[in-house]
């Protein structure tokens, strides 16, 4: 004798709820087309739909209860309007819905436009039901859509080379690079793609969510080369210092732990970066939380755009 699992009778149960708005809305089924619909047998459908017979509101008489007839192969159902729709998804079930959504809204929204319009309205009904705080959630993670990650994970099998959109940040534009991908990698929540740049003979680390688009590159391959004629970028030392909001300059420049404990005796810092403009633009975002104490040239740099910012708002252009 074979034991029943546990789940089986709620799976039941949830059968049932779900076969009355199916069966109002499918008026004359068959019973066999009915159990290929609900992937059981015609004869556990037969068994649901003699359950339903018995079911109704208290009272129990022919005027509560749910009147069915499938005695001829068909099945047709009335006075059935207090289960007339359907089951609400558990909260579980809704939030793999949205995750399935998004990953197929990202699939199709530059090729098929009014399916993308409908799944992003859909995606929209369902979030209210579950919550905003919820359908953000189904949203953490990374933002890099699984096409463009399929396309890299090709190219790395085929060890092809791939031609990139990609925006650097320090120079807040976006650029065409032939690279070779080599591997993923995480840090702090975010996606990275180790590679090999063609553009720069060198291997570089790109933030996978500022990859606009990648194509299989057909031109002629480069091999990698690591020797004396590759030089990383000069680093730019400098001062900083802190003025307000500790932990976001800390976190903007990638300052370490020893950097935090000197600033209980001095408010003046030691940092480095690679690019001066990618330096006057981080600490142009802070806002007066932090200033630069040397070296003069990158302290004009930083006085020079503020002012040309000032001067914009007061004499704004129509």
């Amino acid at each position: 004798m074979t034991s029943q699992k546990p789940s089986a009778g709620l799976d039941d149960a949830a059968r049932l709820l779900d076969l009355v708005p199916f069966l109002l809305s499918h008026q004359g089924i068959s019973i066999a087309e009915l159990a290929k619909k609900f992937f059981v047998t015609p004869e556990e459908i037969t068994s649901d739909l003699t359950t339903l017979w018995m079911c109704g509101l208290p009272g129990y008489t022919a005027y509560e209860l749910i009147d069915l007839s499938f005695d001829s192969g068909f099945v047709t159902i009335s006075n059935a309007q207090t289960l007339d729709r359907p089951r609400a998804l558990e909260r579980n079930e809704a939030l793999a819905l949205l995750l399935g959504l998004e990953t197929l809204l990202e699939e199709i929204s530059s090729t098929n436009a009014d399916l993308a319009s409908s799944i992003a309205h859909l995606i929209e009904k369902i979030s209210v039901k579950v919550g905003e705080s919820a359908a953000l959630r189904v949203k953490a993670g990374s933002p890099t859509a699984s096409a463009l990650r399929a396309k890299i994970s090709e190219a790395m099998d085929s060890r092809a080379f791939l031609r990139i959109s990609y925006h650097s940040s320090a120079h807040d534009e976006i650029g065409e690079r032939i690279i070779e991908p080599l591997e993923f990698s995480s840090l702090n929540e975010m996606e990275y793609l180790e590679a090999f740049c063609q553009s720069s003979n060198g291997f570089r680390t790109f933030r996978m969510d500022r990859i606009i688009s990648a194509q299989i590159h057909h031109g002629v391959e480069v091999a990698p080369k690591v020797d004396s004629n590759v030089s990383e970028p000069a680093t730019i030392a400098f001062s900083l210092r802190v003025l307000d909001r500790a932990r976001d300059v800390f976190e903007r420049f990638s300052l370490n732990s020893l950097s935090l404990a000197s600033l209980e005796s001095t408010r003046e810092i030691p940092a480095q970066s690679f690019s001066s403009e990618w330096t006057l633009r981080e600490v142009m975002s802070l806002g007066g939380a932090v200033a630069i104490s040397s070296p003069e040239s990158l302290r004009s740099a930083v006085r020079d755009r503020a002012q040309r910012t000032l001067a914009g708002y007061s004499n704004p252009s129509y």
